[in-house]
This record gives structure tokens, sequence and C-alpha cells, in this order.
């Protein structure tokens, strides 16, 4: 038999595996009797069914090789990657290991992988060790991603110490995985919840392994949009998504409607002429209650070179418009798969160039199967460049376009050793309650038992539904802060106070007829509450459900005066006899009374001024003023004021408001004051950094 003949068997039998990341289809060899074949004959079975894609079979035939040639460590190192591809874990750990002794110095990245794979079986303090070991290793030989090796196995290290803290804790969130109508043999993937009875999802919903004869011109079975019914507190799947969204000729997945439910994006899937699985965003308009055939984005979206896919649907709250994030491959990333986003003009019905979310959110890792919560303004992905409990970690972020903030795991028992992605939440408010994708071990298995992804359901019966409300009204421009009436149709805005103190917007909700808003909060936050109307001063109330330990409905009214035209008093203000240092109690008071305020007002321009009794001569008060109403600015301006947004005057004796006849007069006309005198231009007000 000749070799001619042997390529020709390589592409007889197809087994249908779509990797989640790039899909492709792996070929599967039929048993062809390599014991009457030479070694090198079985290796160029090998080398073939790799450049294909035919992943399985490439590693039966090396492993048919490496029986006779055990000391063969390139090829080794070859079948440890080819493990890793088909999420073999356990096997590549071993051959990793092989490597990792045998030839190092040729192949120093080996124990950035051994690391990994062990972190992939659960083995944290040990890949921690070897990640460690890695990190500080001064290997010689040049690879070329040897340093973002070294940036990823920091993450990692990390990754580790966090999964074994996280594995010793209780978890009052159940994950069940869905049944057998759902979770086929092969790969499911982007659930997605179109109402609290409606799960549509992606697979190809083949009971078993099938073999097809490519040279009989067998038609390949593709991935489709499939629904699933909830039915008596059980899912029913397997229901063909009715639409034009399915295509015989393609691949497709990753649903994601609108906001206003008008338009339904999704991924169509198919190999280039370079044999290459290419995936673009298609949009289907709904008109007239019917969904009309979908349509390419384009190519300041899409490319032929390139992946674009898994879609997700955010908002610009500043312009309004409606916002694709995507995952592409794309030039411009910072590394493997990136997110990037376009906008959509709904007027003229076009997608605006694609840009890249940026370096808070992407890595020299993959971030992929975003999901995006516009009631929180909140993105989840799955990353593996992030320090994480196993290979892809679901994270979460608050912001839009391009600012972010810090990126969190969101922990066991969502995210395992395995790949964990596709978080989407569920409908019900109130509750906790969605879907994610894992191949995590107890899954429906095809090659081995962490090799393709399945649907979990997620659901904290002990969820804490905990919400605010409050009344937002108008108080008197005095100090007895009476109620003068409510403010209707006023946005109020919602922020999460960090851990190191910055402040994300998360909603917005307008005030109804009676001035009332409400948000829905969760258990263990700091929140802000905040309120703005022009010509009133804003005000932001801090509240907190750290030790909140039962579902609660928290009050909080908020009153806000206009904005006073002459100055005002800041009350306990004292300095050291005869001098402009302010004394501590001083500090407290300033920041009550103007700290806070000028946060909460960035627009204002204010002067602060100092006035003396007339104790002393004329010049000598007015320079210790200027010095006092300086020393004044100085502390505001270490409490992260801009120096530009203030003005320090002493004014001496000149201002009496009291005679300074008595010791009460003279303690009154010692005073310290602000007044109003200007507002920023054009401040764009971004709380987001």
């Amino acid at each position: 038999m000749t070799n001619k003949t042997y390529k020709k068997k390589l592409n007889i039998l197809i087994i249908i595996c779509l990797i989640i990341i790039k899909p492709f289809y792996t070929t599967a060899q039929n048993q062809i009797n390599t014991d009457t074949l030479k070694t090198f004959q079985i290796k160029r079975f090998a080398q073939n069914a790799s450049r294909i894609g035919d992943t399985y079979s490439a590693i039966a035939y090396y492993e048919k090789y490496l029986e006779k040639n055990q000391e063969d460590y390139d090829t080794w190192y070859i079948l440890a990657h080819l493990y890793r591809k088909a999420r073999d874990y356990q096997k590549a750990e071993k051959t990793y290991k092989l490597v990792l002794i045998n030839k190092s110095t040729v192949y120093p990245e080996s124990q950035f992988y051994y690391a990994r794979m062990l972190k992939a079986n659960g083995n944290y303090q040990a890949s921690k060790d070897e990640y460690t070991k890695f990190s500080e290793s001064k290997a010689t030989k040049e690879v070329e991603n040897i340093k973002q090796l070294k940036k990823l196995a920091k993450a990692e290290i990390i990754g580790c110490e966090t999964a074994i803290e996280l594995s010793k804790g209780q978890y009052g969130t159940l994950v069940n995985h869905l049944n057998e109508s759902i979770n086929k043999a092969h790969v499911e993937l982007s659930p997605l919840m179109i109402d609290t009875l409606t799960l549509m999802y992606a697979s190809i919903n083949k009971e078993n392994l099938e073999l097809y004869d490519i040279d009989k011109k067998d038609t390949l079975p593709v991935r489709k949009f499939y629904m699933a019914q909830k039915d008596s507190n059980q899912w029913i799947g397997g229901i063909e998504y009715p639409g034009p969204f399915n295509d015989k000729d393609a691949n497709v997945g990753n649903g994601a409607f609108s906001p206003d439910g008008n338009r339904f994006y999704f991924s169509k899937c198919t190999a280039n002429s370079q044999g290459k699985m290419i995936c673009r965003i298609f949009v289907s308009y709904k008109e007239k209650s019917k969904w009309q055939k979908p349509i390419d984005l384009g190519d300041l979206v899409n490319s032929y070179d390139y992946t674009s896919t898994m879609p997700a649907i955010g908002i610009d709250t500043k312009k309004q418009q409606e916002l694709v994030y995507f995952v592409s491959d794309r030039e411009g990333g910072k590394g493997g798969m990136d997110i990037w986003y376009t906008s959509f003009d709904a007027k003229k019905k076009v997608f605006k160039a694609a840009k890249n979310i940026g370096g808070t959110i992407n890595t020299v890792g993959d971030e992929i199967t975003p999901y995006y919560d516009i009631a929180n303004r909140t993105l989840y992905f799955s990353s593996d460049g992030f320090a994480g409990l196993g290979e892809l970690d679901i994270f979460t972020s608050i912001g839009e376009l391009k600012t972010w903030s810090v990126p969190e795991n969101i922990g066991a028992p969502f995210n395992s050793s395995a790949d964990d992605l596709y978080y989407t939440k569920g409908k019900k408010i109130g509750e906790k309650h969605g879907f994610f994708v894992s191949n995590r071990k107890g899954g429906v298995s095809l090659m081995n038992e962490t090799c393709c992804d399945d649907i979990y359901e997620f659901s904290d019966p002990q969820y804490l539904n905990i919400s605010i409300h409050g009344n937002v009204y108008e108080t008197s421009n005095d100090t007895l802060n009476n109620k003068v009436g409510i403010l209707t149709k006023l946005p109020v805005s919602l922020f999460k106070v960090n851990k190191d103190g910055t402040e994300h917007l998360l909603r917005t909700a307008i005030t109804d007829y009676k001035g009332d808003y409400f948000f829905q909060l969760e258990q263990g936050n700091k929140y802000k509450v905040s309120v703005e109307k022009n010509g009133y001063l804003s005000k932001k109330m801090e509240i907190s459900t750290e030790k909140i330990l039962k579902s609660d409905s928290l009050a909080l009214d908020l009153g806000i005066k206009p904005i006073p035209k002459g100055a005002i008093v800041i009350s306990n203000i004292y300095y050291e006899t005869a001098k402009a240092e302010l004394k501590p109690e001083s500090k407290t008071s300033l920041d009550k009374e103007l700290v806070n305020l000028l946060n909460d007002n960035p627009q204002l321009i204010i002067e602060v001024s100092s006035h003396t009794d007339d104790v002393g001569s004329n010049e000598y008060n007015q320079k210790l003023s200027q010095q006092r109403a300086e020393s004044v600015v100085n502390y505001l301006i270490n409490n992260g004021i801009s120096k530009d947004r203030m003005i320090a005057k002493g004014y001496g004796e000149t201002k009496p408001i009291a005679p300074n006849t008595t010791p009460e007069g003279r303690q009154k006309n010692r005073r310290t004051e602000f007044k109003i005198i200007g507002y920023l231009k054009n401040i764009e007000i971004n709380y987001e950094e």
C-alpha cells in the first residue's frame, strides 16, 4: 500500500467535536492495522492527521509510534500538546512531566504546561510549586512566548493560592447538570434564557459518536440552535429553535437578543480557503412579529482572516446606543482571543468599526464568552489570563466600552479546575439563578472524562433578597433642612463601592409620581445612592449589605437643597491660637461639610474664606486670615479635591457678622466660610476611573 493510499484513508471517516475557543472539526481515523507499517509511516499518519485537524487520530498514531520509539521526547512533547488540545488533562500532565524530566533544556515551557495540567487536575499546591519554579527559572532557550508564559505563571500562582482557600469552603449555590435531553455526546454551548420557562442553546444534538464517509459525500451534522422548556421543574430539550437562524452548511451558536427583543445576534462558522474555521456575526431583524433572513454585520466587524464570535449585547449609557461585545483573534489585540465591541446606529442600521475593550479585561491569554447584564452594567466573561481555579474561569467586571473595574473571579462552585464559561443569568429578579457551561468531571464523556462541554444550571435557595427604597425631596436652604416638597422624574444612581474605594455606577432609576425610587442589592457589598438636579447640591449616601443576614428591604430617603447664593459658615473649624494650623477636630468637620460636598458635586468651584475679629492690627489679621484660608484649601487638596476648584481668600476683620464688643460677638466673627462662585464647564463626570 502506497503512502498516497494512506493519506487518502486519513480523510475517510469523521467524528464531530467542536472545541470552544476556535471551533473546528476533528476527524477520526478508521482502524488501520499499523502492525504492518514501518515506524516512519505511522509517524507520517500522525503528522498528516494533526495537520488536517484530526486530533484524536493524531493522538492514536503518535501513541502507536512511541511504543517503538520511547525516547523520542520531541514527539512526546507534540503528543502532550495534543492531549491538552483534546482536554485530556490526566494524560497531558503525565506527558509534560516526562518531557520536563528528560528534555527541559530544549522545552523549558514544558514546566509551565505541566503546572497548568496539575492545576486542571485539581492538584493546586503541586501546581503552585511548579509555576513558581518556572517563574524563577533562567531558561537560555529563546522561546517566542516565554515572557508571556512567565507573566501568566505569576497570575496562576495567585490562582492556586485562591483555589486552595476556596476548596476549603462550603457553598450555598446549587449546581445541577442538565439531563440527557439537553446534554448529549458532543459539546453544548451558549445557554440563553428567553423567558422563565424557555432556554435556548446550541448543540449537535446527537446521542452517540457517529462516523461519516466523506468520499461518499455524507452530509456532516452541524451545530444548531435548540430550545428546552421547563415542565414540572424539569428541563426538556432537543427542540429545534424556529426561525431562519440554523444553517445546514454552517455551525451556529452564541445567540443574544437586543434589549427590545427586535434583533437577534449569533455566530455562524465555516472553514475558509485555508481550512481555518472562521466565525462571523449575523443579525436578524424582527418585522411584524417575524424574524427576517440574517445578515452579516459587515467588514468593520467581521473578517475573512480572523474569527468574530460570541456576541453579547450592552448599552452605551451616554449615547443610548446598542453595543455588541464580541470575541476575536484579530490583529491589535492583547494576545490570544480578546473581547471587542461595536456600536449600532439604529437609524442607519449600520455597525461601526470594532474596538478593543482594553487591557483591564483583555490579557495575553484568552478572554471569551462575554455576557452583559445591562441592568447592573456588569460584564461576565471567561479567561485563562487572570488568577483562577482552573483552565478557563468566569470573571465579572463593572463598566462599559473601554472603562472597567478590575475583574473579580466569581469563585466556586461556578469555577472548577476545568474550563468554565458561558455564564448567563436567569430572568427572575430577586433570585440567584442561571446557567453556565463546563467540561468538569461528571459531564457526558466523549473521548475522555473532561473532553466536552455540558450545560449546568445554578440556583441558591439561601439567596438573600435585599432591596433599597426611599423618597427624594427638596429641603429648605437653611440649617433646619425642612422638607419642602417631593421631586418626581429625577434620576437616582446606584454605585458599587469596591474594596479599593473606587466607585462604579451600576444603574439609574427615575423617581415616580410620589418621588420614590427602588433598587435591588446583593448581600456583602458597599453601595452609594446618589441624586443630582440642576440648581441643587447633589447628595450621595453610603449603605452597606455586608452585615445583613436575612432578606430585607432597606429605607433611605434623600433630601437635596437648592444651591445657596451666599456664604455658608463651616461649623467647628478651630486653629491653634494666633496660628494657621488646623486643629484635629476641624478636619472632621471639613470632611463632613466640604470634602463630601465637593466629591458629590464635582462641577462646583468655591471660594474658601477666613475671617477674624478686630483684636490686633488690620495687617496682622489680614495675613492670618489668608494663611488660614490657604490651610483649609491645602487640606482639601490633600483629600483629593482639585486645586482648580478652590480659591483661598482672607478677609481679616473687614466683614464682621456680629459686634466685636462682646466675647460672643468676636467668636462669631472668627469664622471660616465657603461660597459657590462658579461651575466647571463641559465637565464629564467619570465615576469609573
